[in-house]
Protein backbone atom coordinates (compact mmCIF):
# COMPACT_ATOMS: atom_id res chain seq x y z
CA UNK A 1 0.00 0.00 0.00
CA UNK A 2 1.49 3.58 -0.93
CA UNK A 3 2.08 6.21 1.23
CA UNK A 4 -0.94 8.56 1.84
CA UNK A 5 -0.97 11.53 -0.47
CA UNK A 6 0.59 14.73 2.08
CA UNK A 7 -2.06 17.24 2.18
CA UNK A 8 -2.23 20.76 0.46
CA UNK A 9 0.49 23.32 1.52
CA UNK A 10 2.89 20.76 3.32
CA UNK A 11 6.30 20.66 3.47
CA UNK A 12 7.56 16.83 2.56
CA UNK A 13 11.31 16.31 3.55
CA UNK A 14 13.35 19.03 4.12
CA UNK A 15 16.94 18.99 2.63
CA UNK A 16 19.50 21.56 4.64
CA UNK A 17 23.28 22.47 3.44
CA UNK A 18 25.67 25.74 3.93
CA UNK A 19 24.33 28.34 1.84
CA UNK A 20 26.74 28.75 -0.82
CA UNK A 21 27.61 32.53 -0.41
CA UNK A 22 26.66 33.42 2.76
CA UNK A 23 29.06 32.25 5.76
CA UNK A 24 27.58 30.69 8.90
CA UNK A 25 23.85 30.33 6.96
CA UNK A 26 21.89 27.22 6.13
CA UNK A 27 19.92 27.04 3.42
CA UNK A 28 17.08 24.40 3.72
CA UNK A 29 14.94 23.37 0.69
CA UNK A 30 11.64 21.69 -0.06
CA UNK A 31 8.58 21.24 -1.55
CA UNK A 32 4.89 20.98 -1.47
CA UNK A 33 1.67 21.05 -3.49
CA UNK A 34 -1.21 24.33 -4.00
CA UNK A 35 -5.34 22.98 -4.26
CA UNK A 36 -3.98 22.21 -7.40
CA UNK A 37 -2.47 19.38 -6.46
CA UNK A 38 0.81 21.10 -8.25
CA UNK A 39 4.43 20.87 -6.93
CA UNK A 40 6.40 23.74 -6.44
CA UNK A 41 10.08 23.90 -4.80
CA UNK A 42 10.43 25.85 -2.25
CA UNK A 43 14.33 27.56 -0.69
CA UNK A 44 14.82 29.42 2.61
CA UNK A 45 17.82 30.30 4.67
CA UNK A 46 18.64 31.21 8.15
CA UNK A 47 21.31 31.65 10.74
CA UNK A 48 20.53 27.64 11.95
CA UNK A 49 18.56 24.80 10.75
CA UNK A 50 16.03 25.50 12.83
CA UNK A 51 15.59 28.85 11.14
CA UNK A 52 15.67 28.32 8.19
CA UNK A 53 13.13 25.78 8.65
CA UNK A 54 11.08 28.37 10.09
CA UNK A 55 11.26 30.42 6.93
CA UNK A 56 10.86 27.75 4.34
CA UNK A 57 7.54 27.22 6.18
CA UNK A 58 7.01 30.97 6.19
CA UNK A 59 7.08 30.70 2.20
CA UNK A 60 5.04 28.20 2.15
CA UNK A 61 2.34 30.30 4.40
CA UNK A 62 2.75 33.36 2.20
CA UNK A 63 1.84 31.40 -1.05
CA UNK A 64 -1.42 29.83 0.54
CA UNK A 65 -2.80 33.08 1.66
CA UNK A 66 -1.67 34.33 -1.89
CA UNK A 67 -3.04 31.64 -3.92
CA UNK A 68 -6.29 32.67 -5.98
CA UNK A 69 -7.57 29.15 -6.79
CA UNK A 70 -7.79 28.74 -10.64
CA UNK A 71 -6.97 25.42 -12.36
CA UNK A 72 -4.50 23.72 -14.14
CA UNK A 73 -4.59 25.57 -16.83
CA UNK A 74 -5.83 29.34 -15.77
CA UNK A 75 -4.51 30.40 -12.21
CA UNK A 76 -3.38 33.63 -10.30
CA UNK A 77 0.04 33.81 -11.80
CA UNK A 78 -1.04 33.05 -15.57
CA UNK A 79 0.55 36.10 -17.64
CA UNK A 80 -2.04 37.58 -19.89
CA UNK A 81 -0.78 36.36 -22.85
CA UNK A 82 -1.11 32.74 -22.04
CA UNK A 83 -4.43 33.80 -20.68
CA UNK A 84 -5.12 35.00 -23.79
CA UNK A 85 -4.21 32.27 -25.69
CA UNK A 86 -6.55 30.02 -23.48
CA UNK A 87 -9.56 32.43 -23.92
CA UNK A 88 -9.03 32.01 -28.09
CA UNK A 89 -8.97 28.38 -27.59
CA UNK A 90 -12.55 28.44 -25.26
CA UNK A 91 -14.15 30.52 -27.96
CA UNK A 92 -13.23 27.98 -30.86
CA UNK A 93 -15.26 25.91 -29.16
CA UNK A 94 -18.63 28.34 -29.07
CA UNK A 95 -19.19 27.50 -32.73
CA UNK A 96 -18.10 30.71 -33.76
CA UNK A 97 -17.99 32.10 -37.26
CA UNK A 98 -14.36 31.61 -38.77
CA UNK A 99 -14.37 35.78 -39.47
CA UNK A 100 -15.10 36.65 -35.82
CA UNK A 101 -12.51 33.98 -34.38
CA UNK A 102 -10.12 35.63 -37.14
CA UNK A 103 -10.63 39.13 -35.16
CA UNK A 104 -10.41 37.97 -31.95
CA UNK A 105 -6.95 36.64 -32.43
CA UNK A 106 -5.88 39.54 -34.90
CA UNK A 107 -6.70 41.58 -31.54
CA UNK A 108 -4.90 39.21 -29.55
CA UNK A 109 -1.56 39.47 -31.73
CA UNK A 110 -1.88 43.46 -32.15
CA UNK A 111 -2.54 44.73 -28.40
CA UNK A 112 -1.69 41.99 -26.01
CA UNK A 113 1.27 40.15 -27.23
CA UNK A 114 4.41 42.27 -26.86
CA UNK A 115 2.57 44.45 -25.05
CA UNK A 116 3.02 46.38 -21.26
CA UNK A 117 0.27 43.96 -20.15
CA UNK A 118 1.69 40.63 -21.55
CA UNK A 119 3.96 39.41 -19.08
CA UNK A 120 2.02 40.94 -15.89
CA UNK A 121 0.59 37.89 -14.16
CA UNK A 122 -3.61 38.04 -14.02
CA UNK A 123 -3.39 39.21 -10.71
CA UNK A 124 -1.64 42.10 -11.51
CA UNK A 125 -2.90 42.84 -14.97
CA UNK A 126 -6.27 42.94 -13.21
CA UNK A 127 -5.83 46.83 -12.10
CA UNK A 128 -7.88 49.76 -13.71
CA UNK A 129 -5.16 52.29 -13.95
CA UNK A 130 -3.02 49.82 -15.82
CA UNK A 131 -5.47 48.76 -18.13
CA UNK A 132 -6.59 52.32 -18.61
CA UNK A 133 -3.18 53.29 -19.41
CA UNK A 134 -2.80 50.17 -22.03
CA UNK A 135 -6.03 51.23 -24.12
CA UNK A 136 -4.64 54.67 -24.32
CA UNK A 137 -1.32 53.34 -25.59
CA UNK A 138 -3.22 51.49 -27.78
CA UNK A 139 -5.73 54.29 -28.98
CA UNK A 140 -2.83 56.39 -29.79
CA UNK A 141 -1.21 53.42 -31.93
CA UNK A 142 -3.92 52.22 -33.57
CA UNK A 143 -7.37 54.41 -33.07
CA UNK A 144 -10.72 54.11 -30.96
CA UNK A 145 -11.91 51.20 -32.74
CA UNK A 146 -9.00 49.25 -31.72
CA UNK A 147 -8.91 50.52 -28.24
CA UNK A 148 -12.68 49.27 -28.06
CA UNK A 149 -12.40 45.82 -29.55
CA UNK A 150 -9.14 45.46 -27.41
CA UNK A 151 -11.25 46.05 -23.99
CA UNK A 152 -13.67 43.67 -25.71
CA UNK A 153 -11.27 41.01 -25.40
CA UNK A 154 -9.32 41.70 -22.71
CA UNK A 155 -12.64 41.79 -20.51
CA UNK A 156 -13.65 38.55 -22.41
CA UNK A 157 -9.76 37.13 -20.78
CA UNK A 158 -10.50 38.25 -17.30
CA UNK A 159 -13.96 37.00 -17.32
CA UNK A 160 -13.14 33.70 -18.18
CA UNK A 161 -10.22 34.01 -15.28
CA UNK A 162 -12.63 34.87 -12.92
CA UNK A 163 -14.92 31.97 -14.09
CA UNK A 164 -11.84 29.88 -13.15
CA UNK A 165 -11.14 31.21 -9.95
CA UNK A 166 -7.81 32.35 -11.04
CA UNK A 167 -8.97 36.01 -9.79
CA UNK A 168 -11.63 37.45 -7.39
CA UNK A 169 -13.25 39.07 -9.78
CA UNK A 170 -13.04 41.21 -12.95
CA UNK A 171 -12.05 44.97 -13.39
CA UNK A 172 -13.40 45.81 -16.56
CA UNK A 173 -16.91 47.43 -15.75
CA UNK A 174 -15.33 50.15 -13.86
CA UNK A 175 -12.48 50.53 -17.18
CA UNK A 176 -13.17 53.63 -19.51
CA UNK A 177 -12.06 53.17 -22.98
CA UNK A 178 -9.95 55.85 -23.65
CA UNK A 179 -10.13 57.95 -26.81
CA UNK A 180 -7.25 58.59 -29.04
CA UNK A 181 -4.76 61.78 -28.65
CA UNK A 182 -5.31 65.03 -30.32
CA UNK A 183 -2.19 64.60 -33.29
CA UNK A 184 -1.54 60.94 -32.22
CA UNK A 185 -0.94 58.52 -35.06
CA UNK A 186 -4.55 56.78 -33.87
CA UNK A 187 -6.43 60.05 -34.24
CA UNK A 188 -7.57 59.10 -37.86
CA UNK A 189 -10.32 62.48 -37.50
CA UNK A 190 -9.93 65.43 -38.96
CA UNK A 191 -10.47 68.61 -36.75
CA UNK A 192 -9.78 71.26 -39.48
CA UNK A 193 -13.05 72.79 -40.47
CA UNK A 194 -11.92 74.03 -43.62
CA UNK A 195 -10.56 70.80 -44.51
CA UNK A 196 -10.95 70.31 -48.64
CA UNK A 197 -11.73 66.54 -47.71
CA UNK A 198 -8.79 65.17 -49.03
CA UNK A 199 -6.49 65.48 -46.25
CA UNK A 200 -6.21 61.27 -45.77
CA UNK A 201 -8.19 61.39 -42.30
CA UNK A 202 -11.85 60.52 -41.54
CA UNK A 203 -14.38 63.22 -41.51
CA UNK A 204 -17.04 60.79 -40.14
CA UNK A 205 -20.43 62.79 -39.16
CA UNK A 206 -22.44 60.76 -36.93
CA UNK A 207 -24.91 62.98 -36.62
CA UNK A 208 -26.13 63.80 -40.06
CA UNK A 209 -28.41 61.95 -42.53
CA UNK A 210 -28.68 61.91 -46.26
CA UNK A 211 -30.73 63.79 -47.63
CA UNK A 212 -32.63 62.90 -50.55
CA UNK A 213 -30.13 63.79 -53.01
CA UNK A 214 -27.07 62.38 -51.45
CA UNK A 215 -29.13 58.98 -51.14
CA UNK A 216 -29.74 58.56 -54.67
CA UNK A 217 -26.35 59.14 -55.66
CA UNK A 218 -24.71 57.16 -52.68
CA UNK A 219 -27.05 54.13 -54.49
CA UNK A 220 -26.23 55.08 -58.28
CA UNK A 221 -22.45 54.79 -57.50
CA UNK A 222 -23.01 51.76 -55.02
CA UNK A 223 -24.83 49.81 -58.13
CA UNK A 224 -21.73 50.66 -60.19
CA UNK A 225 -19.11 49.58 -57.75
CA UNK A 226 -17.51 45.68 -58.48
CA UNK A 227 -17.93 44.92 -54.77
CA UNK A 228 -21.20 44.02 -54.55
CA UNK A 229 -22.75 46.38 -52.77
CA UNK A 230 -25.66 47.95 -54.42
CA UNK A 231 -28.33 45.31 -53.14
CA UNK A 232 -26.92 46.11 -49.39
CA UNK A 233 -27.09 49.55 -50.28
CA UNK A 234 -30.51 49.30 -51.09
CA UNK A 235 -31.17 46.86 -47.86
CA UNK A 236 -29.69 49.18 -45.73
CA UNK A 237 -31.50 52.34 -47.06
CA UNK A 238 -34.65 50.01 -46.89
CA UNK A 239 -34.50 48.77 -42.93
CA UNK A 240 -31.94 50.94 -41.01
CA UNK A 241 -30.23 47.48 -40.08
CA UNK A 242 -27.00 47.83 -38.70
CA UNK A 243 -23.79 46.47 -40.81
CA UNK A 244 -23.38 43.63 -39.14
CA UNK A 245 -26.98 42.42 -39.09
CA UNK A 246 -27.10 42.79 -42.71
CA UNK A 247 -24.02 40.79 -43.26
CA UNK A 248 -24.24 38.41 -40.55
CA UNK A 249 -27.67 38.51 -39.24
CA UNK A 250 -29.72 38.13 -42.75
CA UNK A 251 -30.62 34.71 -44.13
CA UNK A 252 -32.30 33.43 -47.30
CA UNK A 253 -34.28 31.31 -44.66
CA UNK A 254 -36.08 34.54 -42.88
CA UNK A 255 -37.25 36.45 -46.07
CA UNK A 256 -40.63 35.50 -47.51
CA UNK A 257 -40.57 37.56 -50.95
CA UNK A 258 -44.28 36.99 -51.33
CA UNK A 259 -45.62 38.64 -47.55
CA UNK A 260 -42.94 41.40 -47.93
CA UNK A 261 -40.95 40.86 -44.68
CA UNK A 262 -37.63 39.63 -43.51
CA UNK A 263 -36.30 38.55 -40.49
CA UNK A 264 -33.08 40.45 -38.85
CA UNK A 265 -31.78 38.02 -36.40
CA UNK A 266 -29.85 40.84 -34.34
CA UNK A 267 -28.62 40.30 -30.72
CA UNK A 268 -27.14 43.59 -29.79
CA UNK A 269 -30.69 44.28 -27.78
CA UNK A 270 -33.99 42.58 -26.96
CA UNK A 271 -35.45 44.03 -29.53
CA UNK A 272 -32.70 43.23 -32.71
CA UNK A 273 -34.31 39.75 -33.33
CA UNK A 274 -37.34 41.51 -35.71
CA UNK A 275 -39.28 40.90 -38.70
CA UNK A 276 -39.21 44.05 -40.76
CA UNK A 277 -40.83 45.15 -44.50
CA UNK A 278 -40.06 45.17 -47.74
CA UNK A 279 -40.74 47.22 -50.32
CA UNK A 280 -41.53 46.94 -53.47
CA UNK A 281 -38.48 47.45 -54.89
CA UNK A 282 -36.02 45.83 -52.14
CA UNK A 283 -38.55 42.50 -52.95
CA UNK A 284 -37.87 43.09 -56.42
CA UNK A 285 -33.65 43.32 -55.80
CA UNK A 286 -33.61 40.08 -53.62
CA UNK A 287 -35.22 38.39 -56.07
CA UNK A 288 -33.06 39.23 -58.65
CA UNK A 289 -30.24 38.64 -56.24
CA UNK A 290 -31.64 34.95 -54.72
CA UNK A 291 -31.92 34.34 -58.96
CA UNK A 292 -28.20 35.28 -59.91
CA UNK A 293 -26.77 33.72 -56.17
CA UNK A 294 -29.05 31.40 -55.26
CA UNK A 295 -30.94 31.10 -51.64
CA UNK A 296 -28.45 29.43 -49.60
CA UNK A 297 -27.01 30.67 -46.51
CA UNK A 298 -26.77 35.16 -45.84
CA UNK A 299 -28.34 37.01 -48.17
CA UNK A 300 -25.56 39.83 -48.46
CA UNK A 301 -22.62 36.86 -48.09
CA UNK A 302 -19.99 36.21 -50.86
CA UNK A 303 -20.82 35.69 -54.16
CA UNK A 304 -17.47 36.35 -56.15
CA UNK A 305 -16.91 32.67 -54.97
CA UNK A 306 -20.18 29.87 -56.12
CA UNK A 307 -18.38 27.68 -53.60
CA UNK A 308 -18.78 29.95 -51.02
CA UNK A 309 -22.01 31.40 -51.81
CA UNK A 310 -23.62 32.70 -49.02
CA UNK A 311 -20.51 32.20 -46.29
CA UNK A 312 -19.60 35.60 -44.56
CA UNK A 313 -17.87 38.21 -46.00
CA UNK A 314 -15.28 39.99 -44.14
CA UNK A 315 -16.81 42.98 -42.62
CA UNK A 316 -13.73 45.30 -42.42
CA UNK A 317 -13.43 44.84 -46.47
CA UNK A 318 -17.20 45.64 -46.73
CA UNK A 319 -16.84 49.08 -44.62
CA UNK A 320 -13.70 50.04 -46.97
CA UNK A 321 -15.56 49.59 -50.17
CA UNK A 322 -18.11 51.50 -48.54
CA UNK A 323 -16.07 54.38 -47.92
CA UNK A 324 -15.01 54.01 -51.43
CA UNK A 325 -18.72 54.65 -52.51
CA UNK A 326 -19.17 57.49 -50.09
CA UNK A 327 -15.80 59.26 -51.57
CA UNK A 328 -17.16 59.12 -54.99
CA UNK A 329 -20.25 60.01 -54.34
CA UNK A 330 -18.94 63.45 -52.70
CA UNK A 331 -20.33 62.13 -49.29
CA UNK A 332 -16.70 61.55 -47.63
CA UNK A 333 -18.52 62.30 -44.22
CA UNK A 334 -21.16 58.95 -44.07
CA UNK A 335 -20.14 56.04 -42.26
CA UNK A 336 -21.99 52.89 -42.32
CA UNK A 337 -23.89 53.73 -39.50
CA UNK A 338 -25.76 56.48 -41.86
CA UNK A 339 -27.64 54.30 -43.71
CA UNK A 340 -29.55 53.59 -40.04
CA UNK A 341 -29.64 57.67 -39.16
CA UNK A 342 -31.02 58.23 -42.23
CA UNK A 343 -34.03 55.60 -41.91
CA UNK A 344 -34.71 57.01 -37.93
CA UNK A 345 -34.65 60.51 -39.35
CA UNK A 346 -36.98 60.71 -42.54
CA UNK A 347 -39.25 58.55 -40.48
CA UNK A 348 -39.41 60.92 -38.27
CA UNK A 349 -40.18 63.31 -40.60
CA UNK A 350 -42.99 61.47 -41.60
CA UNK A 351 -44.44 61.58 -38.46
CA UNK A 352 -43.58 58.11 -37.41
CA UNK A 353 -44.38 57.54 -33.81
CA UNK A 354 -41.07 57.00 -31.23
CA UNK A 355 -41.89 53.53 -30.55
CA UNK A 356 -42.55 53.21 -34.53
CA UNK A 357 -39.10 54.25 -35.09
CA UNK A 358 -36.91 52.31 -32.30
CA UNK A 359 -38.74 48.48 -33.34
CA UNK A 360 -37.54 49.30 -37.03
CA UNK A 361 -34.10 50.21 -35.63
CA UNK A 362 -33.95 47.28 -33.00
CA UNK A 363 -33.83 49.80 -29.83
CA UNK A 364 -34.75 47.91 -26.52
CA UNK A 365 -35.82 51.69 -25.47
CA UNK A 366 -37.62 54.64 -26.91
CA UNK A 367 -35.84 57.11 -25.03
CA UNK A 368 -32.22 55.38 -26.69
CA UNK A 369 -34.55 56.52 -30.05
CA UNK A 370 -34.91 60.25 -28.98
CA UNK A 371 -31.33 60.60 -28.02
CA UNK A 372 -30.44 59.22 -31.58
CA UNK A 373 -32.88 61.32 -32.60
CA UNK A 374 -31.50 64.39 -30.80
CA UNK A 375 -34.84 64.97 -29.36
CA UNK A 376 -35.04 67.00 -25.80
CA UNK A 377 -37.85 65.85 -23.24
CA UNK A 378 -40.98 67.52 -23.60
CA UNK A 379 -42.85 68.65 -20.60
CA UNK A 380 -46.51 65.95 -20.69
CA UNK A 381 -50.39 66.89 -19.73
CA UNK A 382 -50.19 65.23 -16.56
CA UNK A 383 -50.70 69.06 -15.02
CA UNK A 384 -54.00 69.58 -17.03
CA UNK A 385 -55.04 65.88 -16.57
CA UNK A 386 -54.18 65.12 -12.99
CA UNK A 387 -57.05 67.83 -11.26
CA UNK A 388 -59.08 66.21 -8.54
CA UNK A 389 -62.68 67.21 -8.38
CA UNK A 390 -64.17 70.24 -6.89
CA UNK A 391 -64.69 69.12 -2.87
CA UNK A 392 -66.58 71.15 -0.13
CA UNK A 393 -64.30 73.48 1.50
CA UNK A 394 -62.37 71.11 4.11
CA UNK A 395 -62.75 73.26 7.06
CA UNK A 396 -66.87 72.99 6.76
CA UNK A 397 -66.40 69.60 6.38
CA UNK A 398 -64.25 68.86 9.18
CA UNK A 399 -67.09 71.16 11.02
CA UNK A 400 -70.27 68.66 9.99
CA UNK A 401 -67.98 65.56 11.07
CA UNK A 402 -67.37 66.74 14.53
Amino acid sequence: MGRPKALPWTLGTIKFAPHPTRDKAVQARGSYRNDNGQRKDVTASGGTEAAARRALQTKVNAARDEFQGGDDVLQSSTTVERAAAVWLDWKSREHLRASTLGEYAGYVRKTIKGSALAGLPLTEANNVARIEAWLAAVADERGGTAASQARKVLGGVLQLAERRGAIPASVMHRVKTPNPKPGSVGDRKCRDEDCDLDCGKRHLDTERAFTAAEAIKVQAVADASRADLGDLAAFLFGTGARISEALHCTAWSGVDLGAQTVRVRGTKTANADRMLSLSDDLVERLSDRAGLHGTEGLVFGTTRYASKAGEPRNTNNVLKSLRTVFANAGVPWAGSHTFRRTVATWMDEAGAPLAEIANQLGHADVNVTAGYLGRTAQPTRAASIMVLPAIPDSRSLVTRIE
